[in-house]
């Protein structure tokens, strides 16, 4: 998140973000899914649409987030 936010310009002090990784039943093949949700607790100047949109923008430029994308589901909420 620091990189997109410098190339973006925005101040993330104070910004935290944590993953919660789950695994249940995947409905396709009756075996096992991961699934994550990414939480983003930001300053109030990033609430609403400005925090989930740099979010995404996280989440579109991670190498993680590009190794597993569409293969497992994942959440992203701003808090």
């Amino acid at each position: 998140m620091g990189v997109v936010a410098r190339q973006e310009k925005i101040d993330i002090t104070d910004a935290s973000v944590t993953a919660e990784v789950s695994i249940g039943k995947d409905p396709a093949d009756g075996g096992f899914g991961l699934a994550v949700v990414m939480r983003a607790e930001f300053p109030e100047h990033l609430q609403g649409e400005a925090g989930l949109a740099l979010l995404k923008k996280t989440h579109a430029f991670c190498p993680y987030s590009k190794a597993t994308r569409g293969n497992i589901e994942v959440e992203l909420v701003v808090e």
